[in-house]
C-alpha cells in the first residue's frame, strides 16, 4: 500500500464509524484480528514494510493507532470504540 491508500484507508474506517453513529448504532468494533488489514500491519511475519509503518512493534502499531484516533475523532468522546485484536500468533 502506497502512504496515499494508507490515509484513504483510515479515512474509510472514520466515516464507516460516523456513520453507524449517525444510523444510531451503540458503538463500533474495529476488526483487528484474524489476518484482516490492522492485523496484518501488526504481525512482523506479514507487515515487511521498511517505511514508519514497519520494523519494530511501535511502527507496526502505527496503522491500528491512526484508525483508532481517526474513528474516535469521527464519532467523539462519548462514543464506545472498541478494538479486537489477535492474541496468538505463534504458531503461523
Amino acid at each position: 500500500m502506497t502512504k496515499d491508500e494508507i490515509e484513504q484507508v483510515i479515512q474509510a474506517y472514520a466515516d464507516a464509524a460516523a456513520n453507524a453513529k449517525r444510523l444510531g448504532f451503540d458503538g463500533v468494533e474495529i476488526h483487528g484480528a484474524h489476518g484482516y488489514l490492522i492485523d496484518q500491519f501488526l504481525w512482523e511475519r506479514t507487515n515487511r514494510r521498511t517505511d514508519e509503518y514497519g520494523g519494530d512493534m511501535l511502527k507496526r502499531a502505527r496503522f491500528a493507532i491512526e484508525v483508532v484516533k481517526a474513528v474516535r475523532q469521527a464519532v467523539g468522546p462519548d462514543f464506545p470504540v472498541a478494538i479486537r485484536l489477535s492474541q496468538w500468533k505463534t504458531n503461523q
